[in-house]
């Protein structure tokens, strides 16, 4: 699966191709890479590149188009546990459109209807209410807390983690 349409989205395989300066400058603001735990900060160019040559094409990763203007991304990686862990994020010029819901929402779609897995992880770190919001809209339940440790901040936080049932 090369890509997944939403209704106003796009969900692409990210592409070596893809403009890296545009990525380093959307989720190395401080407002997106603070709320994402896999995220360093600063993050460049060279960031980017690396992340782009070091992508698995058989992981469930896209990045989101919006008329051909990336715009985020979403993914999903595998745990230990045979569950699916999601992962998200939106430039903050197009925060407060539902892109994010819808997004995720299209790769929940895709992994129902393509994949045998049954359960979807998340978690968002406490006081992140959009996000929160996102996922709770999404059918996500709480099921605990939990710390984990963010590069973009460079310590551990406290997190709520949080469950899908497909």
């Amino acid at each position: 699966m090369n890509q997944i349409k939403t209704k106003r989205l796009v969900l692409k395989k990210p592409v070596k191709t893809i403009n890296k300066k545009l990525i380093a400058s959307q989720i190395g603001d401080w407002q997106v890479a603070k709320w994402l735990s896999d995220v360093p900060y600063p993050y460049t160019e060279q960031k980017a590149e690396e992340w782009l040559n070091n992508i698995n094409h058989d992981d469930l990763t896209f990045s989101i188009f919006m008329n051909d203007s990336l715009i985020g991304g979403v993914g999903v990686n595998l745990e230990e546990d045979n569950k699916l862990d999601l992962g998200y994020w939106v430039g903050r010029e197009y925060w407060g459109n539902g892109y994010a819901t819808e997004a995720v929402m299209g790769l929940i779609k895709y992994v129902k209807k393509e994949t045998s897995f049954k359960q979807i992880t998340a978690c968002y770190i406490k006081g992140n209410n959009t996000s929160a919001n996102v996922l709770r809209k999404l059918g996500f339940k709480e099921v605990g807390e939990c710390e984990e440790y963010f590069l973009s901040r460079k310590k551990t936080m406290s997190c709520v983690d949080l469950l899908l049932t497909l």
